[in-house]
């Protein structure tokens, strides 16, 4: 039986039918079979050895339950007064219908990608994030170098007119500790 199962989640893998990652959580899980015929190891431990997450571990049992791979059943366990759910009984079954190609669900694509990110599949950026930055660019063109000031005025080489505007764009430390703020203790 558990060569037969094995050679059945190849061919469905081949079909396409099981990802890389459905395949090899399926594969582990058939090293966790006891006597009996059933398997009882917790998603947290499928994950940790077949070296994915939990929420591949879930969607592999769904796609195989889908593929009449797998079957399980609830464990409860009772702890004093009340019932805790433990890991799942799990029980592998050979399907007696032929594999049948494009049984998985395909993944969702669009021409973009979540809104958090503002790139296209292909990793450009999209339209909108394109003319924000172009607006920043052009407002940024506008505005005085202050580097440049600030340079010419350690050099001495500034007329008094641009010293003036300096003076009023750049505030000292010694200025922003005097000025009386009005959530400051003590100030009117």
């Amino acid at each position: 039986m558990p060569a037969l199962w094995t050679d059945r989640v190849w061919h469905e893998f081949r079909a396409g039918n099981l990802t890389r990652g459905y395949r090899d959580v399926l594969l582990t899980l058939r090293t966790f079979r006891g006597t009996g015929g059933l398997c009882v190891p917790a998603h947290a431990t499928l994950a940790d050895r077949a070296g994915c997450s939990v929420r591949t571990v879930q969607r592999a049992l769904v796609q195989a339950q889908v593929l009449d791979l797998v079957s399980w059943t609830e464990r409860r366990i009772r702890a004093g007064w009340r019932w805790l759910r433990t890991s799942n009984a799990y029980r592998l079954a050979v399907p007696d219908r032929p594999v049948q190609s494009g049984m998985r669900a395909p993944f969702p694509r669009s021409t973009t990608c979540p809104a958090t990110t503002g790139q296209t599949v292909r990793g450009e950026e999209s339209l909108s994030k394109q003319s924000a930055l172009q607006d920043m660019l052009v407002a940024a063109a506008g505005l005085p170098d202050l580097l440049a000031i600030r340079r010419a005025a350690i050099e001495g080489r500034l007329n008094p007119a641009a010293i003036n505007c300096a003076e009023k764009i750049t505030f000292s430390r010694q200025d922003m500790a005097t000025t009386p703020l009005p959530w400051r203790w003590g100030s009117s």
